[in-house]
């Protein structure tokens, strides 16, 4: 596995404990199995293919099993970095999650780049894979990424949400059929550090020199929510600092 950088690893395991993304989301799914998840906007059709979707925890949790496994069998090593370029809807949440289920890294990609921008990304990344939508306003988002993918000699496999995807797409939108099998494989990943030591996400700044890869570790990015959860609860308690472990862990609440 990577490894990140080992002195704010420490630090942000300290803050947003041993966990990672992917285990607190399975805590969850466990604990309310048949709670609202996840929820499109009425207006789903308007942005991208498909009619709106609502999802429980024990749904989407079978999903990104489903999602996580297809991956795991395109030969994917783990560590591996995904680029994804998906629509705000629940196919954005259940794909970064499906990533790190699979023990590969995400690397989510601005709505708004085309082929040139997602060309520099993926090459700078090495990335191996590109998840997109079929569709995102009026623009052909397959296309898009084929075309990317074809300048990128890293890119092993487009795979993506949609109707009808064009031939050199990995398809998707089966795997919400509740009949859908596509288990996820075993991974032989011997978590030391813990799981939240590795990094989860990657993305990008822009400087002067060009696109300027930034590299997360879920522990990380547990801590920046706990900062803001806790944040938010001072301002919300008239200032009155308000740390207490549980008062900060909505997903033990």
């Amino acid at each position: 596995m990577i490894l990140a950088d080992l002195h704010d690893q420490d630090l942000a395991s300290r803050i947003g404990g041993r966990a990672s993304l992917d285990d607190l989301f399975r805590r969850n799914a466990e604990r309310r199995p048949d709670a609202l998840a996840l929820v499109d906007p009425p207006n789903r059709a308007a942005f991208t293919d498909g009619a709106p979707r609502r999802l429980t925890y024990a749904q989407a949790d079978r999903v990104v099993s489903a999602i996580a496994g297809r991956l795991r069998r395109l030969r994917l090593h783990t560590d591996s970095l995904v680029g994804f370029q998906v629509a705000n809807s629940v196919e954005s949440v259940l794909t970064l999650l499906a990533i790190l289920r699979a023990g590969l890294i995400a690397m989510p990609l601005p709505l708004l780049w085309r082929r040139g921008e997602i060309r520099k990304a993926l090459t700078q990344a090495g990335a191996r894979a590109l998840i997109t939508s079929g569709r995102v306003g009026d623009q052909d988002h397959f296309d898009i990424a084929l075309q990317a993918a074809s300048d990128v000699f890293s890119i092993r496999y487009v795979c993506g949400f949609g109707l009808r995807p064009p031939d050199g797409v990995v398809g998707f939108d089966d795997l919400f059929d509740a009949q859908a099998i596509d288990p996820l494989p075993s991974i032989n990943d011997e978590r030391d550090p813990p799981p939240s030591a590795h990094l989860a996400v990657v993305t990008f700044d822009v400087s002067a020199e060009g696109l300027v890869p930034v590299a997360r570790s879920h522990a990380e990015m547990i801590a920046v929510h706990l900062a803001e959860a806790g944040g938010a609860s001072c301002e919300s308690q008239g200032g009155r600092s308000v740390h207490g472990s549980r008062g900060l862990r909505p997903w033990e609440r």
